[in-house]
C-alpha cells in the first residue's frame, strides 16, 4: 500500500505520522483489535497511540501482531504509550512491562501520562517524586533504546520550562487537548520554539464526557466543511494538521475511521485557519472541575482529564 501519511520531524531527527488512530475510552476487546487491524492494514494508519491507563496494551499487541503477520513491517509503524504516575518512580520497570504486553522491542513514544506526581487525594499527601526525578528516569530509557522519542502529556508552560531546568533531552513531544474550541495556541508556539512538538488529543472535542457544546453544530466549521465537500470532523483534523499539530482521532466506525485518515488530504487556506481561530472558547472538554462522582463530589482519581 502506498504511504499517504505526512509527517512531523521530531528535534532529533526522528519522524512521527501526523494523523494517528486514538485507543482512550473501553470497547469490548474483539472491536478494538478489528478497528485496530482495519486502520493499520486497509486504512494505511502508522501511527497508533494507547496508555497504561487504557488497560488495552495487550489487546494492541495482539492486534500488532496480526498486522505484523499481514505484511506490516515494525519499522513503519510508530507506536506511542504513556506511564501512570503509580510508576513515576520506577519508569523502566513501567516501559517494560507496557513492551511486554504490546509485544515489543521498543517504542517509538514514551509519554508521562500527566504531570502530576502520586497523590493520596483522601490525606491530601504528595507521595512524589518530583516530574524532573521521573524525567532523569525517562531519559535513561531513552539512552537505553526503549524508546526512540520521549515526552510529555498536558505539560503547561511553566510545569515545561521546569523540566527543561534540569533535562538533558528535551521533550520530542507534548500530548494536549486541542480542537477549534480549545486551541492553546500560545503553548503549541511555545514548546515548539524550544523543540517539543504537538499532538492533540480531543481533537474534534469530547463531549461525550462533558456535555460541554458540540464543534459540530458550529456554523463557520459547516460552512467551511461544505466548501471543501467533506464533514466538520475532518475539517477540525485538517486545522490542527495545518499548522503541523499531530492528531489522534478515535472511532469504531470504519467510515469515520476512513474519513479521518482521509483528513490528511485537506488543505485549509489563510481565510479558513483565521475563521477557525476566532472560535476559540478556551473551553476544554476534559474538565476536571465538571467531572464528579455518584456522590456528587469531584472525582480526582477516576476523572478523564487524566487520559
Amino acid at each position: 500500500m502506498e504511504d499517504l501519511n505526512r509527517y512531523i520531524e521530531l528535534n532529533n531527527g526522528n519522524k512521527m505520522p501526523l494523523v494517528g488512530y486514538g485507543t482512550f475510552s473501553g470497547e469490548e476487546e474483539k472491536e478494538l483489535h478489528d478497528c485496530i487491524v482495519h486502520a493499520i492494514v486497509e486504512l494505511g494508519y502508522r501511527h497508533l497511540d494507547t496508555a497504561k491507563l487504557y488497560g488495552n496494551e495487550e489487546v494492541i499487541g495482539c492486534a500488532l501482531q496480526e498486522c505484523f503477520e499481514k505484511g506490516i513491517k515494525r519499522e513503519d509503524l510508530f507506536i506511542t504509550t504513556k506511564v501512570w504516575r503509580e510508576d513515576y518512580h520506577d519508569v523502566e520497570s513501567a516501559i517494560k512491562e507496557s513492551l511486554r504486553k504490546l509485544q515489543l522491542e521498543y517504542l517509538d513514544l514514551y509519554l508521562i501520562h500527566w504531570m502530576v506526581t502520586d497523590i493520596d487525594w483522601k490525606n491530601l499527601d504528595v507521595k512524589g517524586p518530583t516530574m524532573q526525578e521521573t524525567w532523569k528516569q525517562m531519559e535513561g530509557i531513552y539512552e537505553e533504546g526503549l524508546s526512540k522519542n520521549i515526552g510529555v502529556s498536558n505539560c503547561p508552560v511553566m510545569m515545561y520550562l521546569d523540566l527543561l531546568a534540569g533535562a538533558k533531552v528535551k521533550p520530542q513531544v507534548n500530548q494536549i487537548e486541542t480542537n477549534p474550541h480549545f486551541q492553546q495556541k500560545a503553548l503549541i508556539e511555545f514548546t515548539r520554539k524550544f523543540g517539543t512538538e504537538s499532538t492533540a488529543y480531543a481533537p474534534i472535542g469530547a463531549q461525550k464526557f462533558t456535555g460541554n457544546g458540540s464543534l459540530f453544530d458550529n456554523e463557520d466549521l459547516k460552512s467551511i466543511a461544505d466548501k471543501h465537500g467533506v464533514s466538520v470532523p475532518q475539517i477540525c483534523l485538517a486545522w490542527n494538521i495545518n499548522r503541523g499539530v499531530a492528531v489522534i482521532p478515535k472511532s469504531t466506525n470504519k467510515d469515520r475511521m476512513k474519513a479521518n485518515f482521509e483528513a490528511l488530504s485537506i488543505t485549509l487556506d489563510e481565510d479558513e485557519m483565521a475563521t477557525i481561530s476566532k472560535l476559540d472558547k478556551n473551553e476544554r472538554f476534559f474538565d476536571p472541575a465538571k467531572w464528579e462522582n455518584e456522590t456528587g463530589e469531584e472525582d480526582w482519581d477516576n476523572s478523564p482529564i487524566w487520559a
